[in-house]
């Protein structure tokens, strides 16, 4: 790996850090006054209809993946021809997405009556989903520019740009709530922000990039070639939204709406944290993608190694520390009233982990070209979601939904990607594999058994106080299991070295 490289790869993973800090912070605080100011129907109004775009919305279905994809080997032969055409390319098909996400958009306008499952006469729950609606589809007209920032590893100074109008629609939001506590005000807000906000990182971009203004048409072939990409990686990720993004809209029906409010507290801390950690994989995507262009399949397999060590060592820590503090913690900050039954932690903690073990898969997937032999697989996890859900859901309520969502990745992605990496990619049995994530997962259940149990012990009048006890004890517990049984490892001991030398100069795996 480059310097020039290793330091971008550093500088995306600190102002990542940064800006999620910042966004964990902002929303937290927000969340906070919006629960002491609006009744929680305007909770679950919120969460419904945020849910609903991210199942309309394309912005994150692949599209800006195959767009850094196809621009990793034009930037590395600085090929700026090619680059320009790419980026013309992505602008009409941007625009295209644009105006499809707007008229789907209107099209769900009819069926809220049926979506939206409130007690509270609302009068205004179609112009709230309206202003929800042109926020998502006034990013896609400048989005696309940003994309080359990002393929070469200049992300950070989005992340900056971001950072900023997170703390400014905070203060203005917050401000809204307190004075006003009018639900419209902080909609228009929140739109008129993300609208200034994309407006300036497309300035960014041209700055930077003078030349991706200029207009430019590829040929035939290569719109064929990187249409075969986005169309892979379309058909993944519709799958992967739908399936992260109907759950809400479930509990909205069956359930109601009042709970999803509810279930968005503990959705909120989850996404939070599991985002901060994604930062780690997702900033150094491009080194991969880079990487996978340079080694053969052995050092490529030891990379992997390592990431998914990582994988388990985090998520695992995180999860168990869900199932500990979670309810303590919503009932210090919003109440009881706001506490939902123990068995919703566990299943979300569940989910949280699955998910987070197939981030090493991803990284991979997302910077090679097994995303086009893997591309059908999450519209098959989506399916059987919603049709586990809805049964589960009539008989468990929240939890039989929350269940359908674990059962259908395991009965899909969870087997099937790792297969077909191991197998095309790192050509070797993929047995292993699932073995040891099994004994893991084992091993962690053993571990969050021996933190709860001690947890229990902890009973004071003070509940902050046992709060801070019990998050002490799920620091330091997991974690000093977690090192005697790494540090004896090639993964570790490798990870280890670089970390404390300090020296990133060259991605090479000594470990066999």
């Amino acid at each position: 790996m480059s310097q020039s490289r290793v330091l971008k790869s550093k500088k995306n993973i600190l102002f990542g850090v940064i800006y999620q800090v910042i966004t964990v912070l902002a929303n937290f605080i927000v969340r906070t006054v919006f629960i002491k100011t609006l009744s929680s129907e305007y909770l679950g109004i919120n969460g419904l209809y945020s849910n609903i775009l991210s199942v309309l919305s394309l912005a994150e279905l692949g599209i800006g993946s195959a767009i850094v994809y196809s621009m990793y080997k034009p930037l590395k032969e600085n090929d700026i021809d090619k680059l320009i055409k790419i980026n013309y390319f992505y602008k009409k098909i941007y625009s295209f997405i644009g105006i499809c996400v707007l008229i789907l958009g209107i099209s769900i306008i009819p069926f809220l009556n049926i979506i939206v499952n409130v007690q509270e006469d609302m009068s205004n729950i179609v112009l709230y989903y309206v202003l929800f609606l042109l926020n998502t589809v006034a990013s896609y007209f400048l989005i696309y520019k940003t994309s080359i920032v990002t393929a070469d590893q200049n992300e950070y100074i989005l992340k900056i740009v971001n950072s900023i109008s997170i703390i400014v629609r905070a203060g203005l939001q917050i401000l809204s709530l307190i004075f006003f506590k009018n639900y419209l005000i902080y909609l228009i807000i929140q739109l008129l922000v993300s609208i200034l906000t994309n407006y300036i990182n497309s300035k960014i971009a041209e700055n930077k990039y003078p030349y991706i203004k200029e207009k430019r048409e590829l040929d035939k072939k290569e719109k064929k070639s990187i249409f075969q990409n986005v169309k892979s990686m379309f058909l993944y990720q519709v799958g992967g939204v739908i399936l992260n993004n109907t759950d809400n809209i479930i509990i909205s029906i069956i359930c109601g709406t009042a709970l999803v409010g509810l279930y968005s507290n503990y959705f909120m801390i989850i996404s939070a944290i599991e985002t901060t950690i994604a930062i780690l994989f997702t900033a150094i995507n491009s080194s991969i993608g880079n990487y996978n262009t340079e080694k053969d399949a052995e050092s490529q397999y030891q990379l992997f190694k390592v990431l998914n060590m990582i994988a388990t060592w985090i998520y695992g820590f995180s999860s168990i520390c869900f199932c500990i503090l979670f309810q303590d913690f919503i009932q210090l900050w919003a109440g009881k009233d706001y506490l939902l039954e123990y068995s919703v932690v566990l299943i979300s903690a569940v989910n949280f982990y699955i998910r987070g073990m197939l981030y090493p898969i991803w990284c991979f997937r997302n910077t090679t070209d097994l995303f086009k032999r893997t591309k059908n697989i999450m519209l098959v996890a989506a399916v059987l979601n919603i049709i586990f859900s809805v049964i589960l859901g009539k008989i468990w309520g929240i939890f039989g939904i929350l269940l359908a969502t674990a059962l259908a990745r395991i009965c899909s992605n969870v087997w099937y990607e790792p297969k077909i990496l191991f197998k095309d990619f790192f050509n070797k049995d993929v047995k292993k594999y699932f073995l040891n994530n099994i004994k893991e997962f084992i091993i962690l259940i053993i571990i969050f058994v021996l933190v709860y149990t001690i947890s229990l012990t902890v009973n004071l009048d003070n509940k902050y106080i046992q709060l801070f006890i019990k998050l002490i004890i799920c620091i330091i517990i997991p974690n000093i299991i977690m090192f005697v049984k790494f540090y004896k490892t090639k993964e570790f001991k490798y990870l280890a070295s670089k970390l404390l030398k300090d020296k990133f100069n060259n991605l090479k795996f000594k470990i066999r």
